[in-house]
């Protein structure tokens, strides 16, 4: 039996926290196939400055091996003055730009009903780093005003069965994903070469996601990630017509930095397709090569 294995974070460092009390309920809950870690650094993480990397600091470094490590992440959050906790907040601003949260699974939950400003910002933030938030194993729960503790919460009837099936949910989001995680394809709807490459992975039976550049968005965490496994150079499609489309200032002296604001302002100037594969990422397409490396 595959073991799923979800890092459990809490938005808030109060020793009575709720928040805390329902991920540990949620750990105490969780079926055999699922392993709940609880995350309990966050006040050690120190200060978000981009001008650090994420290795120059050990607690950093931590909760990003945690994070890649995870099949998928938990959070339970509390709002304070309508917004996301400093501590919380401060701890994704670590992540942004590293591949940490790309494709994650998330699952939200909130543990109070009048927490709802901090909790769609929190799932915006997330958005942006191109996780995949969870709808079906994101729920609120009435724990605020409950008085029940961790153990209260496990023994609560109607919260307990929702918490299983949250469980339950996000456990069979993230087994869907992993079965299909290693084929993703990027692209644009419309595309020609777009076209034959899904034609080629549905006449071959390959299950894949595909993303939609201009539905689904590209965000700087996802073109980064293209950027470190694929040259640059290919990755900017110079025969498009977005490309001709540019003017000479925006053509000439082009740096990597360059190229990619350019893409990320108009992402059709991105070849097409890229397949992304297990940890290897795949651009344009051929039928030979796509035979190579699916078949």
């Amino acid at each position: 039996m595959s073991i799923v294995r979800i890092l459990a974070i809490s938005g808030s460092l109060r020793a009575a926290s709720l928040n805390s009390a329902l991920l540990r309920a949620v750990a105490g809950l969780a079926p055999t196939d699922v392993r709940v870690e609880l995350f309990t650094e966050l006040g050690n993480l120190p200060l978000f400055n981009p001008d650090l990397e994420i290795t120059d600091l050990p607690p950093v470094a931590d909760f990003h091996a945690r994070l890649v490590k995870a099949d998928g992440v938990i959070i339970a959050s509390p709002e304070y003055a309508h917004g996301v906790t400093g501590v919380m907040k401060n701890a994704l601003d670590w992540m942004v730009g590293s591949e940490a949260f790309v494709n994650k699974p998330v699952a939200l939950l909130n543990a109070s009903s009048r927490a709802t400003i901090a909790q769609a910002s929190l799932k915006e933030t997330l958005t942006v780093m191109s996780a995949q938030v969870v709808e079906a194993a994101s729920i609120t729960l009435p724990i605020i005003g409950s008085n029940l503790d961790e153990l209260g919460i496990a023994a609560h009837p109607s919260i307990s069965t929702s918490i299983r099936e949250a469980l339950r949910a996000f456990h069979t989001e993230i087994v869907n994903l992993q079965n299909s995680k290693t084929h993703t394809l990027y692209g644009i709807k419309n595309c020609d070469t777009v076209k034959k490459a899904r034609n080629w992975l549905d006449q071959n039976g390959i299950a894949y996601r595909f993303h939609d550049f201009r539905s689904d968005g590209l965000t700087p965490e996802l073109l980064q990630h293209f950027a470190d496994h694929l040259d640059w150079n290919k990755l900017l499609n110079r025969s498009s017509t977005s490309w001709r489309q540019l003017s000479t200032e925006q053509q000439s002296d082009l740096t990597q930095e360059k190229a990619m604001q350019l893409m990320l302002t108009t992402p059709t100037l991105i070849k097409r397709p890229v397949l992304e594969s297990g940890d290897k990422l795949m651009l344009g397409f051929k039928a030979e090569n796509y035979q190579t490396e699916l078949l």
